[in-house]
């Protein structure tokens, strides 16, 4: 049970950090040995992951459930999350072959961690108006469901709210996530360096990156189910696995989200781009002198 523990804690941890969870698991087999128990536990600690986000934005996926009653800016942001998707879902079947032949080469994994480092340099070069400053010891003003507002010039980073996405925006932020079915690109760096590049402050884009989350892999999950219970008995002795394995992730989860969060709110994004530059030249190496 415990290496289901482990790789659900790595799973969480990887998910929403920009530093790639497919990259982490594609290293943890290929280094380390670690092989991932197969496609049902896939989907086990994916559903962890995503009850961490709906867990930590409960409030805001609550306004968005009701959004089609209410109308308002929160039916805005639902629409946004649905042009944001069909480009994610597009890419990620054009893609999903290539991804899953890039997984055991340590050579294309670490080509995409160098990938993911550039990513979040080029954000923090070409969109200096995300710049934070540090916060001051009183707190933000809250707007409704409990999400700071602006205050101009003052923490969080200068740019655009999330209220103020365009459709534009939420087509190239979703582009941005369909590339990240490549293993070793995050998907949450990609997304967010992509919302920071259209000029939404970091808190923002990490906030649109983790809802986009939720109707990815509700797809890809729905894609993959009738594959991952085709067998149910063949599982039928590691169903408490699985399950140990989903409450390590769903937990790892939401440490990851709140530290990411409060990470952004003060700091640029460019210490994951150092971290996934060392880790990717270390996944080429390995490739060569294996």
């Amino acid at each position: 049970m415990l290496p289901f523990i482990l790789l659900g804690i790595l799973q969480g941890l990887t998910e929403f950090l920009p530093i790639s969870s497919s990259g982490h698991l594609a290293l943890a087999e290929q280094l380390l040995g670690v092989h991932k128990p197969g496609i049902v536990f896939d989907i086990f600690v994916h559903f962890g992951t995503l009850l961490s986000v709906v867990w930590v934005f409960r409030q805001r996926i609550l306004r968005l459930v009701l959004a089609p009653l209410r109308g308002g800016e929160d039916l805005r942001l639902l629409g946004m999350l649905i042009v944001g998707s069909i480009p994610t879902g597009l890419l990620g079947l054009a893609l999903d072959s290539a991804a899953e032949a890039a997984f055991v080469r340590s050579w294309a994994v670490g080509l995409g961690l160098l990938v993911t480092a550039c990513v979040l340099i080029i954000a923090e070069r070409l969109a200096p108006h995300s710049r934070p400053r540090p916060n001051p010891p009183a707190p933000f003003p809250e707007r409704e469901g409990g999400a700071p507002l602006p205050v101009p010039g003052r923490g969080r980073g200068r740019g655009r709210i999330l209220e103020q996405l365009t459709w534009r925006d939420a087509l190239w932020i979703g582009l941005a996530q369909g590339v990240a079915v490549l293993p070793g690109i995050s998907r949450s760096g990609s997304t967010i360096a992509m919302g920071v590049l259209v000029g939404l402050r970091r808190t923002d884009a990490a906030e649109f990156s983790f809802l986009l989350f939720i109707p990815a892999i509700v797809g890809a999950t729905a894609l993959k189910l009738a594959e991952a219970l085709s067998d149910p008995a063949a599982h039928s002795a590691l169903w408490g696995s699985y399950l140990a394995g989903t409450i390590a992730a769903f937990l790892s989860g939401i440490v990851a989200i709140h530290f990411l969060m409060r990470f952004l709110r003060e700091r640029r994004l460019t210490p994951f781009a150092i971290y996934c530059l060392a880790l990717g030249l270390v996944a080429i190496a390995w490739h060569w002198v294996r």
